[in-house]
């Protein structure tokens, strides 16, 4: 059977899922389809496009969902995005420093803070709407990366037996809810166009 990009994507989230980030290289990607490494290179350039096709799969079903719904309060949905967006990047390890590094490499923004920037654009004007879903999208993968960072640290045995996590679903929505109280206050959705400065427009 022919080798196809979303075979490599398969294979790939399936190291990460048992291995991690530092296990996924081109050479055990091949080995572990049973093809010689120059095999992948039709499908994928190199591991940075590997990377942003296993982010996109990752985060996939969030912006379809996402992209096909509107209605409701603008900040209650933005707020569901995040979350859901969340539970993906949790869903596979390393996720959020695999979809940071993609999103570090792609020229224009990831599908996911696109969704992000028009729930925004409801409330707000478009460069403010473009500023908060960047803000979001860097709490997000923050905390995130964080968090599975300690999962990691605690799955080697780095973290003392009987220390409780710091991390929870409630700490995260708080930090969410924050972000989204500032962007939407009356204060910021009146204020006037800022001034030019050294930040792009």
């Amino acid at each position: 059977m022919a080798l196809s990009r979303g075979q490599i994507v398969d294979a790939a989230l399936a190291i990460l899922h048992e291995y991690g980030l530092a296990s996924l290289s081109m050479r055990q990607l091949a080995k572990a389809l049973g093809v010689q490494p120059g095999a992948l290179y039709w499908h994928v350039k190199n591991k940075h496009d590997l990377l942003a096709a296993v982010a996109d799969r990752l985060l996939a079903p969030v912006v379809t969902r996402w992209s096909r719904e509107s209605g409701g309060v603008p900040s209650a949905q933005t707020r569901q995005i995040v979350l859901d967006l969340r539970l993906a990047l949790l869903s596979v390890r390393d996720g959020a420093e695999i979809v940071s590094l993609a999103q570090a490499l792609e020229v224009r923004p990831l599908p996911a803070t696109r969704v992000l920037r028009d729930a925004l654009g409801r409330e707000l004007d478009e460069r403010r709407a473009e500023w908060g879903a960047r803000a979001l999208t860097h709490y997000l993968l923050g905390a995130v990366a964080e968090e599975q960072n300690y999962a990691e640290l605690t799955r080697a045995g780095l973290v003392p037996v009987g220390t409780s996590s710091p991390y929870s679903d409630e700490a995260f929505v708080f930090g969410v809810d924050a972000i989204l109280h500032g962007l939407t206050s009356p204060a910021v959705v009146r204020q006037e166009e800022p001034a030019p400065g050294p930040f792009p427009r």
